[in-house]
């Protein structure tokens, strides 16, 4: 049996309207930011089939502009949804600017050239095909650590689309061969079957970057403390090393420094543990606001956190100074008491390179002396550094 256009565009349309309706049921809810821009590629699609069909109807009457005007518009905002979708998935994209002015002038420009059947087919063919294309390039060079095959197939199905969509642009503008999108012919029929090939391999790819963005999440998880957000302990022990080799190869030194909210326990016994909370919450928040985005910020455990800068002592003073002066002013304002901090610091010198836990050790030895000489303050390992000690035990978290 023999198909005609309108039953592969009926086909093609359902094909599309089913992926996107079903994404929610197989992501689970709620489903992302990303995943919902997806879901309305699919839906916007199924609408664009939907109407090309409907224009094709009504051919001669008012409805015929109407409808085929709406199913451009429904295809370029399709579309802008995927590459919004891309930059969820894969971070800042090139060419998302370029992208939407396109997705503007397509739909217009067609508008304009609406008398002229194929100049309006050759026009739109060639604006959607350099928007596919622009897709395509979006999904290159991604600034997130995702999988290579879905990003290559969406990629692999943009040039194919594009490469139908331009043929399709000069068979309309150039030769007598194709005059309208519904035209009953091979070259539509050919892309029909392109459009449900990669309609197909699209949803394939989306389902995969979902896959990759569940991951992402979960491994963030396991590396962010629940209560405050921040790193947690284990997301430290992972960073530092890192942080360690980069700051001897530079030559420059790393300030690890322990710190705790003073009389902590205090605050649990004659406010509640969710005011206890609110607390730690309050510090994680003023620690985000002081420190940079190459340093790194972690409960350690408790009421002690732990970080990693790149500093030395007068820095280190000058950090620990606005760090407690923002934490009295947020504290009084938000729970209406003044917390304090102490702060032990242990600094890594560009000429010796010691383990974290040699690190962490003179760091709470430092620690601890600023809580016996009265806490609220900041007290710094004996400088230099003694020579680098045997391995030991990493530390656990303690209240004093």
């Amino acid at each position: 049996m023999q198909l005609d256009f309108a039953s592969m565009a009926i086909l093609i349309t359902i094909n599309l309207g089913v992926m996107g309706l079903a994404l929610p049921l197989v992501m689970g809810s709620p489903i992302s930011r990303a995943a919902q821009h997806a879901q309305r590629y699919f839906v916007l699609q199924a609408a664009a089939w939907a109407l090309i069909l409907s224009a094709s109807r009504v051919r001669g009457t008012p409805w015929d502009m109407v409808l085929s005007v709406g199913a451009t518009c429904a295809a370029s905002a399709a579309l802008w949804q995927m590459a919004q979708a891309l930059q969820q998935w894969l971070g800042p994209r090139p060419l998302r600017r370029w992208l939407l002015i396109l997705s503007i002038l397509a739909p217009a420009g067609f508008a304009v050239l609406f008398q002229h059947p194929a100049w309006r087919m050759a026009w739109y063919s060639l604006c959607h095909a350099l928007m596919i294309i622009s897709l395509g390039w979006m999904c290159l060079r991604p600034r997130r650590t995702v999988s290579n095959a879905w990003r290559y197939m969406m990629a692999a199905c943009s040039i194919l689309m594009a490469a139908g969509l331009f043929t399709r642009a000069y068979l309309a503008g150039w030769t007598p061969w194709l005059q309208d999108f519904a035209q009953d012919n091979s070259v539509n029929h050919v892309f029909a079957l392109i459009a449900q090939l990669c309609g197909t391999l699209f949803l394939v790819s989306m389902l995969v970057a979902w896959r990759d963005e569940t991951n992402q999440k979960l491994r963030d998880m396991a590396m962010t403390d629940q209560l405050t957000g921040l790193a947690n302990r284990h997301a430290l022990l992972q960073k530092a090393p890192e942080m360690q080799a980069h700051a001897h190869r530079q030559k420059i030194p790393l300030a690890l420094v322990l710190l705790d909210i003073d009389y902590f326990k205090t605050v649990n016994d004659q406010h509640g543990h969710v005011i206890g909370d609110q607390a730690l919450q309050l510090l994680a928040q003023v620690l985000r606001q002081h420190t940079r985005g190459d340093e790194i910020a972690s409960r350690w455990g408790g009421e002690e956190f732990c970080l990693l800068l790149y500093a030395q002592t007068e820095t280190v003073e000058k950090f620990y100074q606005r760090l407690s002066e923002a934490l009295q002013a947020q504290s009084l304002h938000d729970l209406g008491f003044g917390l304090q901090l102490s702060a032990g610091c242990a600094i890594q010198m560009p000429h010796y390179s010691y383990s974290l836990t040699q690190l962490l050790q003179y760091a709470d030895a430092a620690l601890y002396t600023a809580k016996s000489q009265g806490r609220g303050q900041l007290s710094f390992q004996t400088s230099p550094l003694p020579p680098p000690l045997a391995p030991a035990c990493t530390l656990q978290g303690r209240t004093l």
